[in-house]
């Protein structure tokens, strides 16, 4: 058996042999009075997409921020000056207002993007700005280890195994897929469809950005290109900026049942890339698609996660409604975390020393049985009412 999961990953690391190698992790920290924390980038350099970046006042004078970002200017602890140049340019179609005239004393922070955002969302004139050191609490093996508890997000039933943020590069594993069960008395009244829908999928977190790419439970066409009535089939998806998923092709279906290869990589500066295929050493079924994650910059640290869900449409961000959908049968064989990129990478175990156990929205809707805890492999049903 280990024998045949090694060929595998082996072929599951010939389709990613292209990784991109991230580069190592920033130290360093903003916190704003309201105790939120953003990773800062890097100092005294070229600020990239998605990062905010500090700079001494003597070469922000020498090498300005480009108009795509905003600039603050912190003196004596204190914002002094923000300079939303993107906000001015792009969204109210107004002139550049430039780079900040600076003092020799201070600092600049400038942001891109996500990170501009939560400048803007987190710190006003006057506010006082803290730069301290990441603290980390690491393993035996210098890997941060995972958070103890991780706050449900609501509007789903789910069970989620989530990293630490740590130069993890990736996420790959094996999984038998499970049965879904719907609730007919939970149908829409426009198309009669349920309301409830199944996914197992892996994804990540940089920065403030979530990604989600695995397989959801989806419509089949036949021959002729008419749609199923009902969802029937696995097929693969991904979300960043939108929702994508594969074309409704008889390569790309999956069932209740069958055993997947699935990960999720960095491939790139902003880059993911996600690979779906049979857990066979030739696999017929094969979908694989490189696709935008621009908070997965480099210097940012990286949380990589699998899920299990009955997922509810319309209801994200709300409170669960009640339903009686289940999705049963389902097998993580094993899965590894990846550090390093290519040849070169490292196949980490996701063991139970490696993840936080996230039961939502609450223990009683998800049974988990440790199959292999080593390997971290485990059994998942999902219920919507709790089985006594």
């Amino acid at each position: 058996m280990l024998t045949k999961i090694y060929k595998l990953f082996v072929l599951i690391f010939i389709l990613l042999a292209f990784a991109f190698a991230a580069n190592a992790q920033n130290t360093t920290e903003i916190v704003a009075p309201n105790g939120q924390r953003h990773a800062v980038a890097g100092k005294d350099r070229t600020r990239n997409d998605e990062e905010i970046v500090l700079y001494s006042p003597d070469y922000y004078r020498k090498k300005p921020t480009f108009k795509n970002g905003v600039d603050v200017y912190v003196v004596g602890g204190k914002v002094s000056v923000i300079q939303d140049r993107a906000g001015a340019v792009y969204i109210q179609n107004k002139p550049d207002p430039g780079a900040i005239s600076v003092g020799k004393d201070g600092f600049v922070l400038s942001a891109n993007g996500a990170a501009r955002k939560w400048i803007l969302a987190n710190l006003k004139v006057g506010d006082e700005v803290k730069i301290s050191e990441i603290k980390e609490v690491k393993n035996a093996n210098g890997e941060v280890a995972p958070a103890s508890l991780i706050p449900c997000f609501a509007g789903a039933y789910y069970r989620k195994a989530v990293s630490s943020f740590d130069a993890w590069t990736g996420i790959v594993g094996i999984v038998k897929l499970g049965t879904p069960k719907v609730d007919e008395s939970r149908l829409s009244e426009k198309d009669k469809q349920p309301l409830d829908n199944f996914s197992v999928y892996v994804g990540g977190r940089a920065g403030d950005k979530e990604i989600d790419a695995g397989l959801t439970w989806g419509f089949t066409k036949d021959e002729q290109g008419n749609m199923s009535k009902r969802r029937n089939t696995w097929r693969p998806f991904w979300r960043n900026e939108t929702w994508s998923n594969a074309p409704a092709e008889k390569q790309f279906y999956w069932y209740p049942g069958d055993v997947v290869q699935m990960a999720v990589i960095v491939a790139g500066p902003g880059k993911l890339r996600l690979v779906i295929a049979d857990a066979t050493p030739q696999p017929k079924r094969v979908f694989q698609v490189e696709f935008d994650a621009k908070t997965f910059a480099p210097n940012v640290p990286r949380q990589f996660k699998r899920v299990n869900a009955i997922d509810q449409f319309g209801n994200e961000g709300k409170p669960v409604q009640p339903t009686k959908a289940e999705v049963t049968g389902a097998e993580w064989l094993q899965t590894f975390l990846m550090r390093g990129a290519g040849a070169d990478a490292k196949q980490i175990p996701m063991d139970k020393t490696r993840f936080t156990d996230m039961r939502c929205p609450n223990g009683s809707n998800i049974v988990v049985n440790v199959t292999d805890a080593a390997k971290g492999a485990e059994k998942i049903d999902v219920f919507g009412t709790p089985k006594k």
